[in-house]
C-alpha cells in the first residue's frame, strides 16, 4: 500500500490545530506538514528579515521574482514539519504571535497558488518516507493530489469563545479580529469544500470527540495493520539453564548472526506504514540478558524511539535478568508497559532449580522483588502437586507479588519428534484428562479460546496460535514458518 496524504482544514476556531496535535499522538504513521510552517517563516522572513512591504510583495510575485530570492529547506521534529527559508529556522515565539497571525494571512493571500509546486515537491518527498497529514487552507490547490480531506466547522460564536480563551483577550477585540479574519479566509478560498469532503461540525464536541470522529475517518481511509506479536530473537543459545523440554536444542534453525544495527530501521518501516503490534517481545534461543550489555542498550534505545509502536514490551528470561543489576535496570526503568516472562514446571524452587538446572532462586533476589511486572508460565508437568494446586498457587502468588500474571501451558511435541527433548515432554506432560481436572480445581472459567480466573490474572490457553506472530531475526521479518517479507508483504499478509 502507497502512503497518502489527508487535509484537514476549517474555519478559524474549529480546532484544526488541536485536532492534528493529537492525532500524531495516535497515530505515529503520518508526518504532519502544516501549511502555515510554510507561510509563516516565509512572512517572517519577508516582513522581519527583508523588511518588504505588502505592496512589495505582491510586485515581487506579479513579475515572478519572489522564487529568486528564496529558498525552501524542511526538517522532520517529533514527526512534525518545520520550514526554513535560506537555511533561517525561526522559533515558535517569534512564528506565533498576534500580528504573525494577520501578517500570515495577508502573505497568503498576495502569495496565492505561486508557490504551488514548491509545496507539491515537499509534500511528494514527504509521501516517500510515511503518511502525511496536512493542515491547509486551501488543499487541493496546494496538492493537487489529496487522497482525503476533513474540514471541521463551528458556529460563530463558538469560535469567537475559543479565541478569546486562547489569546486572553476581551469580546470586542476578538470580535474584530475574528470578523476581519473569517472575511479573509473565505473571500481566499480557504472554506472550500470539494466531493469528497468530509465535514465534522465541532461546536457542541468536546475535544476527544471530535478526535473520535477524525480518526475514526482516518483508521476507515488508512487502516492500520495490527500484529499480534513481533518478537526480536536474538540468535545466542547460551543460556544458565539446561531445560529438558528446550525447544532452541531441539530445532536451532535460527540464523545465529544478530544484526541488532537493523533493528531501528526495521520499527522505523513498520511505523510510518501503519503497523500496530500488541506486543514487542524480546526472546532467543537461549537467555537474551546474558547478551552483551552494550546490545541490550541498543535494543533498549530502539523501543524508547518507537514506544508507540507497541502497547506492550515483554523481556523473556530464564531468571538471569534477575541476578544482573545493570541490565534489569536497562529495562525495568523504561518508562512503557513492561513485563518479565519467566517459565517454570514447579512453583517448589528446589524442585524447579533441580529440573531445570540453575544456580540461585530468583525469586529471592530483590530485583525479581522490585519488578514492574512478571508473567509467570507454568508449564503443566507432573512436577505440579495438582491436587493441591489452587491452593499452592495462591501462597505462591501472595509471597511474590510482582508475579502479575500466571499462564499455564501444555507442553506440546510433534508426532515424529524423537530427540531426548520430545520424549521428556511425553514422560511428564500432563494428560488432557488431568489437565482438565486442574482447570476444574482452579476455578477457570472458558472465555473464547482460554480458561481465566475471575480476575483474569491465572489463565490456560489449550494451544497458542501464531499465526498473526512475527518475528526479527538476522536483520529481518519473518513469520514462524522462517518465510522472511518485506513491510509491503507484510500488510498484504497480515492485514485486513
Amino acid at each position: 500500500m502507497s502512503n497518502k496524504v489527508i487535509a484537514i482544514s476549517g474555519y478559524t476556531g474549529s480546532g484544526k490545530t488541536t485536532v492534528s496535535e493529537h492525532i500524531l499522538k495516535k497515530r505515529m504513521d503520518f508526518i504532519y506538514f502544516d501549511f502555515g510552517y510554510l507561510f509563516r517563516p516565509l512572512t517572517y522572513y519577508l516582513f522581519n528579515v527583508l523588511k518588504l512591504t505588502p505592496e512589495e510583495i505582491e510586485e515581487k510575485v506579479l513579475n515572478n521574482s519572489l522564487k529568486n530570492i528564496i529558498k525552501f529547506s524542511y526538517r522532520i521534529k517529533s514527526n512534525k514539519v518545520e520550514i526554513g527559508v535560506n537555511n533561517n529556522f525561526y522559533s515558535q515565539e517569534d512564528l506565533y504571535t498576534l500580528d504573525m497571525n494577520m501578517n500570515t494571512v495577508t502573505v497568503g493571500t498576495i502569495i496565492g497558488d505561486s508557490l504551488s509546486e514548491e509545496l507539491e515537491a515537499i509534500v511528494n518527498k514527504l509521501k516517500q518516507e510515511s503518511n502525511v497529514l496536512l493542515n491547509a487552507r486551501r488543499p487541493v490547490v496546494a496538492y493537487k493530489n489529496l487522497d482525503y480531506h476533513i474540514f471541521l466547522e463551528a458556529d460563530f460564536n463558538t469560535r469567537l469563545a475559543r479565541k478569546m480563551k486562547m489569546n486572553n483577550e476581551d469580546y470586542n477585540t476578538t470580535y474584530a479580529k475574528l470578523v476581519e479574519r473569517d472575511i479573509k479566509e473565505e473571500n481566499s478560498g480557504f472554506w472550500e469544500k470539494y466531493d469528497f469532503t468530509e465535514t465534522i461540525d465541532t461546536s457542541n464536541l468536546t475535544k476527544d470527540e471530535v478526535l473520535t470522529k477524525v480518526l475514526n475517518i482516518i483508521d476507515r481511509k488508512i487502516k492500520i495493520t495490527y500484529i499480534n506479536n513481533l518478537t526480536l530473537i536474538l540468535g545466542s543459545y547460551n543460556c544458565n539453564k539446561n531445560c529438558p523440554y528446550c525447544i532452541a536444542k531441539n530445532t536451532k534453525k535460527f540464523n545465529s548472526s544478530d544484526k541488532i544495527e537493523n533493528l531501528d530501521s526495521i520499527l522505523d518501516v513498520l511505523e510510518r506504514n501503519s503497523v500496530k503490534l500488541k506486543r514487542f517481545v524480546i526472546s532467543g534461543n537461549g537467555e537474551p540478558s546474558m547478551y552483551d550489555l552494550d546490545d541490550l542498550r541498543k535494543i533498549r534505545t530502539s523501543l524508547i524511539n518507537h514506544k508507540k509502536l507497541f502497547d506492550l514490551i515483554r523481556v523473556h528470561s530464564s531468571g538471569y535478568i534477575f541476578n544482573s543489576k545493570e541490565k534489569f535496570d536497562l529495562f525495568n526503568s523504561i518508562e512503557l508497559p513492561l513485563e518479565f516472562e519467566v517459565l517454570r514446571i514447579s512453583l517448589d524452587s528446589n524442585v524447579d532449580k533441580t529440573v531445570l538446572g540453575y544456580e540461585s532462586n530468583y525469586l529471592d533476589s530483590s530485583l525479581f522483588k522490585n519488578s514492574k511486572r512478571v508473567k509467570c508460565d507454568i508449564a503443566l508437568t507432573d512436577y505440579l502437586d495438582y491436587v493441591n494446586l489452587k491452593c499452592d498457587l495462591q501462597t505462591f502468588l501472595n509471597n511474590n507479588p510482582s508475579i502479575k500474571k500466571v499462564r499455564f501451558k501444555k507442553l506440546l511435541v510433534g508426532d515424529d519428534d524423537r530427540t531426548p527433548q520430545a520424549e521428556w515432554v511425553r514422560k511428564h506432560s500432563l494428560d488432557d484428562n488431568t489437565i482438565k481436572n486442574v482447570i476444574d480445581s482452579l476455578g477457570l472459567v472458558k472465555k473464547k479460546d482460554k480458561y481465566e480466573s475471575l480476575d483474569s490474572i491465572i489463565v490456560y490457553k489449550p494451544s497458542g496460535n501464531y499465526d498473526n506472530d512475527i518475528v526479527i531475526n538476522n536483520g529481518e521479518i519473518k513469520d514462524y514458518k522462517y518465510n522472511t517479507y518485506n513491510v509491503k508483504e507484510l500488510k498484504k499478509r497480515y492485514g485486513d
